[in-house]
């Protein structure tokens, strides 16, 4: 009995090592979608006020927000702490003017436990996506 119980704790423990990784990548799957849809919606939301927003990441604080103006926070997020945001061409900001495009073209680098990812965003329309190094 004492056989068949360590044997039992053995793969037991061996399916507990492998949920840690799968539970990264799947936050960071997460992290990425919830990304992309609120730099839409900051988008979205340029459009129908006919105002120049932001979306705004602030590596500091390790979050982002939405921002109408300086002082006007639309919405905050707490960005995870196995993610990290690095500049490239874009900056630490995606500028959206009245009609919805976008000010700026560029990329950002995402780094994650396990993945390196690249978010373009291409000049004019304000189309963007987010691809994986």
């Amino acid at each position: 009995m004492i056989i068949v119980l360590s044997a039992f704790s053995i793969l037991l423990s061996l399916v507990f090592l492998q949920i840690s990784p799968t539970q990264t990548a799947s936050s960071t799957r997460h992290f990425l979608e919830e990304m992309q849809a609120d730099i839409r919606y900051t988008q979205e939301v340029s459009f129908a006020d006919g105002k120049s927003h932001r979306f705004s990441i602030s590596p500091d604080t390790h979050s982002y927000s939405i921002q109408s103006n300086v002082s006007n926070v639309i919405k905050t997020r707490e960005i995870p702490k196995h993610i990290s945001i690095e500049k490239g061409t874009l900056g630490y900001q995606i500028v959206f003017g009245a009609n919805g495009n976008v000010q700026k073209a560029g990329t950002l680098f995402i780094n994650a436990e396990g993945g390196e990812y690249k978010l373009v965003v291409q000049v004019g329309a304000g189309r963007f996506y987010v691809e994986e190094l």
